[in-house]
């Protein structure tokens, strides 16, 4: 069981705490390691990620806004009368971005269907068209822009797919984590914000590999379909992303 203090510690870095992270500030060692791991932000995002989704199903037919002619939740415009229809809650991020369910994606196909959905999508195109169906391709292009950005990044990728399994990360179990590993990350943040570069260079090599391994972890349990294992694997790839970006942000201080 770690200390108050350690755990406020350990949820200021995973950002899964649910006040807002300024409160973590007095609680961490260094007010410039908060801003750069937690923020205020990265919160709303992991929570975010974290919100119940629908699991895939089939596609959803409904009727048409406009014509009320029958459309499926995986067309963006009416067949009939071509019109743009609202965004369905009915479509994951993997059917939007036409992406088999896995943990591992082709992120150059990725990429492409994103470009391809936008260029019909985007509001600019529909310009001279009524205001509802403006609002509509804002809508659109939004969930688009959503959908490519979760699923391009292994972290929130992996926290999408752990929700349509219907699990999630909880505060409990990222404070749960083995002792040594988060006392051996705690160590790492401090010598960072020493600025001893030649340090930062080693734990930058160390935590690339750490990320590389995490993946493929979090990869082959997602095949095996051994969801907890994906889950732990999650929680620590949120670690050694934070780390990260951390060392990034010390090196454009520098």
């Amino acid at each position: 069981m770690f200390s108050r203090k350690f755990s406020f510690k350990i949820g200021a870095l995973l950002c899964l705490r649910s006040t807002n992270c300024l409160i973590h500030y007095r609680h961490f060692p260094s007010r410039k390691i908060c801003l750069a791991i937690c923020g205020t932000t990265p919160c709303y995002k992991f929570r975010m990620y974290c919100s119940p989704v629908e699991s895939h199903r089939p596609a959803k037919v409904s009727s048409c806004w406009q014509c009320k002619a029958p459309v499926t939740s995986m067309q963006f415009f009416c067949p009939a009368c071509n019109v743009i229809q609202p965004p369905s809650k009915e479509t994951t991020y993997f059917d939007l971005m036409s992406s088999p369910k896995t943990f591992d994606v082709n992120t150059a196909q990725l990429t492409d269907k994103y470009k391809e959905l936008q260029w019909k999508l985007h509001p600019d195109k529909f310009s001279d068209v009524s205001e509802e169906e403006k609002q509509l391709s804002e809508d659109q292009s939004s969930k688009v822009n959503e959908a490519y950005n979760t699923l391009l990044k292994p972290l929130s990728r992996g926290i999408y797919l752990l929700n349509l399994f219907g699990e999630q990360i909880t505060e409990g179990e990222a404070t749960s984590m083995d002792a040594e590993l988060l006392e051996d990350i705690m160590e790492q943040y401090e010598v960072i914000s020493s600025s001893d570069k030649n340090k930062i260079k080693e734990i930058e090599t160390e935590n690339k590999v750490s990320l590389e391994k995490c993946i493929k972890d979090i990869s082959s349990a997602f095949a095996k379909g051994d969801v907890t294992t994906a889950r732990q694997e999650i929680i620590k790839l949120k670690y050694y992303s934070n780390m990260a970006e951390y060392i990034k942000n010390q090196e454009d201080w520098s």
